[in-house]
């Protein structure tokens, strides 16, 4: 079998969407002769990747637009509009190969999203497009800031407005054989309503490898550890998690709470925790490596998660590092953690959310057996439902069914 995979997003040793577009395709290249086409910026780390480590089944080309062309992006600023504009790189790159290849099948792997197209679309080959997906609705009322309501309100208008008139995002979801969308949610949305329902098969974009021996980092310290990643931005919630362990640390003062990431709303965070008396008591590690990530993981107790998100990598790495996780009941998170595993809240108000996350994490901290057993939980969840590998089996029967369907 041989496969094209769009990939814009695909670095190895990465989380989020690099992580996503470089797992797929080495889980496709197990079982088919798979090629990818990425940004040119990624050929550096994927070359280095695949020296040490040769995979005869995987094949990369880079592409990238005229430099002429892209002088107004800024790092994340514009990074869709360039994305979209990159399809018409994709899209040549794609015919060129496909003529001397002549591949079984397309697959657009990254971006993971359920608002722009894909050029895939466009070749006349059996497509398959996903994960995609994109944030759920942040409730008005849990905006840390009019900034972010504004921010907020311009999202979900540019997404209604791509899904209802752009013709190439038409093209892309009746062309495809298969949709794979990360939750259930995304095919009630309007146009997917358009489509038949036994075009999805709903699967979520992240995953992690097998899991590891668990390395306790913790060794005598006795104060109860509570780490926070991800983006430093507002639908990850984090204003909401310092207010809550400020609330918890008021009854158990050695509390600590380490955040890693950086963004945005750093600043904002960083003067909740001057307000709150608390610089000596909540750490801003800001960015650092994956493997820096598991390390502090391995030396913390609870891992608080209170984001609005529909996906959340972070959450599974947390759950495979056998920790109890405190949630929202919303969106990726609320889906992957259950009642064993973690605590979730219902977001219904922001104080009641702020006490709610505040008592979850008292119980956790007062309870060293119950964290013990939500642990261990957890890592038999991402064991039975959450490796690479499952999705790996995933994608192979999913192929077979879209050849065999093409084929009759």
């Amino acid at each position: 079998m041989k496969v094209l995979i769009s990939a814009y997003a695909c670095e190895p040793h990465k989380g989020s969407e690099p992580g996503v577009g470089w797992n797929w395709a080495k889980q496709i290249a197990k079982f088919a002769d798979a090629w990818v086409i990425t940004r040119a910026n990624n050929k550096e780390v994927i070359e280095k990747e695949l020296k040490k480590n040769p995979d005869a089944n995987l094949h990369f080309t880079y592409v990238d637009l005229p430099k002429w062309m892209t002088f107004w992006k800024i790092k994340q600023r514009g990074v869709r509009t360039y994305y979209y504009l990159w399809q018409l790189a994709l899209l040549k790159e794609a015919k060129r190969l496909n003529s001397s290849v002549h591949f079984d099948l397309l697959h657009h792997v990254t971006f993971v999203n359920d608002w722009l197209p894909s050029a895939l679309a466009l070749i006349g080959v059996p497509f398959v497009w996903g994960p995609i997906g994109s944030h759920p609705p942040f409730p008005g009322n849990f905006h840390p800031n009019n900034k972010s309501f504004i921010l907020e309100k311009a999202r979900v208008l540019t997404q209604k407005i791509f899904r209802f008139i752009d013709p190439f995002f038409y093209a892309t979801l009746f062309n495809a054989k298969q949709i794979i969308p990360i939750n259930r949610q995304i095919q009630k949305k309007y146009p997917f309503t358009l489509v038949s329902t036994h075009k999805f098969n709903p699967q979520l974009a992240i995953a992690v490898d097998a899991l590891q021996e668990i390395t306790n980092l913790k060794k005598e310290q006795k104060n109860c550890s509570v780490i926070s990643v991800g983006r430093l931005i507002y639908i990850k919630g984090f204003h909401l998690a310092l207010k809550a362990f400020s609330e918890a640390n008021k009854k158990i003062p050695d509390m600590i709470l380490k955040i890693i990431g950086d963004g945005t709303e750093r600043k904002n965070l960083e003067q909740i925790s001057l307000n709150d008396n608390l610089t000596d008591r909540i750490f801003f590690l800001g960015n650092i490596s994956r493997e820096n990530v598991i390390n502090e993981m391995n030396k913390s107790d609870i891992f608080l998660f209170p984001s609005f998100e529909g996906g959340g990598m972070v959450v599974l790495e947390a759950m495979a590092a056998g920790l109890p996780v405190v949630c929202l009941d919303y969106g990726g998170p609320g889906e992957m953690v259950t009642d064993e595993c973690g605590i979730k809240v219902k977001p219904i108000s922001p104080d009641q959310t702020i006490k709610d996350l505040s008592d979850a994490l008292l119980k956790l901290a007062n309870d060293t057996e119950l964290r013990k057993r939500m642990g261990e939980a957890g890592r038999r969840r991402v064991e039975e439902f959450y490796t690479w590998d499952k999705k790996g089996e995933f994608i192979r029967k999913l192929y077979e069914e879209v050849l065999d369907e093409h084929h009759l």
